[in-house]
């Protein structure tokens, strides 16, 4: 049985269960939830890992990378390829001002007020 998630050079990792292809890490520092659109924009700028057709994830999108159980070595709710950020926002809105994240440490999917937290953000890609 091959592996869910196979790392693509240093910076991407492939889901094969849904076709995407997401960036390993994520932003460098946590930001408020409408500056992750210019992130993505950087990202697609300086052709991240030699593409140009990153985007902000939907909570659908995102919420496919949460597992079923904890990773024990990191106590987060997402494979170990990824790196430990604990929150990373998406870029479906919920109502006024509102924007839903992905919380890995409890593994699930939260709305907040879009300019009240600073989450990070992990860019994805339709892998071809």
């Amino acid at each position: 049985m091959e592996d869910r998630f196979v790392l693509k050079g240093e910076f991407v990792v492939l889901d094969r269960q849904t076709g995407l292809a997401w960036q390993r890490g994520a932003s460098e520092e946590p930001m408020v939830w409408g500056d992750g659109f210019g992130y993505i924009d950087g990202l697609n700028a300086s052709k991240f890992a030699g593409f140009d057709d990153w985007r902000y994830p939907t909570r659908e999108e995102l919420a496919t990378l949460i597992l079923p159980e904890e990773d024990r070595n990191s106590g987060l709710y997402i494979h170990p390829l990824f790196s430990s950020k604990r929150n990373c926002w998406t870029s479906t809105e919920a109502g006024h001002h509102k924007a839903c994240y992905v919380d890995f440490y409890y593994g699930d999917v939260y709305i907040i007020e879009e300019n009240y937290a600073n989450h990070y953000v992990r860019a994805v890609r339709t892998h071809r």
